[in-house]
């Protein structure tokens, strides 16, 4: 459940499949592991000597001690735009650095040249690689991605001090799926540059992927004291939540949608969490926000949906409303999936066409069990069948929660 994103890649957090997990039929996305960079993109590196060699103010003195043609060649990182180019580069000092009549100087000069370039040419597969994906051309992707992986891990090899290529190869490691060296890799990035915060985020992306709630919640922590992200609020958010530190959870959702009130996923993730915990008025108010930043955002139609159809609040539910929010959500999701069917079946039976309601709910579960959906969330909708069977409409439960013991009264 984790987020990264290498460069382009456009996958970003939602809120919790709280249906597995608490039993609230909300609408939410599988998370998948996504970087994080101070622009939300892969790091660019501008030249080997303020990336690979050190800062700029540092070029006079590596410079004086190498030979002329060592520095012809890092004149070409100045100037390099394509793959072809950063390849060229890469070649040229790899041969440089197995001549063995060549100075230390020079040698590892030409191991800094090597490195940056290969962390270059990384990026660029990244790059290329997500707009593959983007495009459906996963196969391909992938072969590229495994490139990228093998560039980052050989300029870890040929720079092994510097920071940004260790968190460069740890996104790579980590979109392969290998969480624990993502994670090593990490530990040494942030300690070659306690400063960056985006470092901190993605190990606390991976500690939460690994249930490790507690160090993720520190380094999320770390990264808000480095920078006020939204992002990084968001994420915290959803990991004391998970931790039952409802309040602080609230407050952090909150933060988020103050410094990102444009962004509709934050403010449906706000409105999920205010309705779980019983704050309809809240979780209503977060919808609208959610559908006013972005209007083509199906969650946010489909929970509020839910909301409107089902509070316990006779203030919150709009039956008339329920059903037309559903029904968008199910126009912009572009196929049925279980939640936007039992949703658009919730707001049916509210509106009195039980019988109609326990049709949809039936599509609903048979959706849930193609899909191999969790036992508990099968078994919920069920439940709710059975409700709209005997003629009634379903109301969801008020929620009996404290900080330390959360538990929601049976289903009615």
């Amino acid at each position: 459940m984790v987020c990264l994103e290498v460069k382009g890649n456009s996958m970003w957090r939602t809120f919790f499949a709280l249906t597995l997990i608490y039993g609230l039929p909300l609408c939410a996305q599988a998370q998948t592991f996504r970087p994080r960079n101070q622009n939300g993109s892969a790091p660019r590196t501008q030249g080997p000597m303020s990336s690979a060699m050190g800062s700029a103010q540092e070029q006079p003195n590596k410079a004086a001690a190498v030979s002329q043609d060592l520095l012809s060649i890092y004149a070409q990182t100045t100037t390099a735009k394509s793959e072809a180019d950063v390849t060229s580069i890469a070649k040229a000092t790899a041969k440089l650095l197995g001549d063995n009549k060549r100075s230390k100087a020079d040698r590892d000069y030409a191991a800094s040249l090597l490195a940056w370039s290969l962390n270059r040419r990384g990026e660029m597969r990244s790059e290329q690689a997500a707009t593959l994906v983007n495009n459906g051309q996963a196969e391909r992707a992938a072969d590229l991605d495994a490139q990228a992986a093998d560039d980052f891990a050989t300029a870890v090899e040929y720079a092994p001090t510097n920071w940004r290529h260790r968190h460069n190869f740890a996104i790579a490691l980590a979109m392969k799926g290998e969480y624990p060296k993502a994670i090593g890799q990490l530990d040494q990035a942030i300690q070659l540059n306690p400063q960056y915060a985006n470092a901190r985020f993605n190990r606390g992306e991976l500690h939460f992927e690994t249930g490790n709630y507690p160090a993720a919640e520190q380094d999320y922590t770390a990264a808000i004291q480095l920078s006020q992200d939204a992002q990084y609020f968001n994420s915290r958010a959803h990991c004391r939540f998970l931790m039952e530190q409802y309040a602080s959870a609230l407050s952090d959702y909150n933060q988020a949608t103050k410094l990102a009130s444009d962004n509709a996923s934050y403010q449906t993730d706000l409105g999920d969490a205010c309705q779980y915990v019983g704050k309809w008025e809240e979780a209503a108010k977060a919808y609208r926000a959610a559908v006013a930043a972005d209007k083509s955002y199906a969650r946010a139609y489909q929970n509020a949906a839910w909301l409107m159809a089902t509070c316990p609040d006779e203030r919150v539910r709009n039956v008339e409303l329920a059903t037309s929010a559903a029904k968008k959500s199910l126009e912009l999701a572009g196929s049925r999936t279980p939640e936007a069917i039992e949703t658009m079946a919730a707001a049916t039976a509210a509106s009195g066409k039980h019988r109609e309601a326990a049709k949809l709910q039936e599509e609903a579960i048979q959706l849930a069990v193609k899909q191999k959906a969790d036992e508990k969330q099968v078994t919920e909708f069920k439940q709710r069948l059975a409700i709209y069977r005997t003629g009634q409409a379903y109301v969801q439960p008020e929620p009996e929660i404290t900080e330390s013991a959360p538990t929601r009264t049976a289903s009615r």
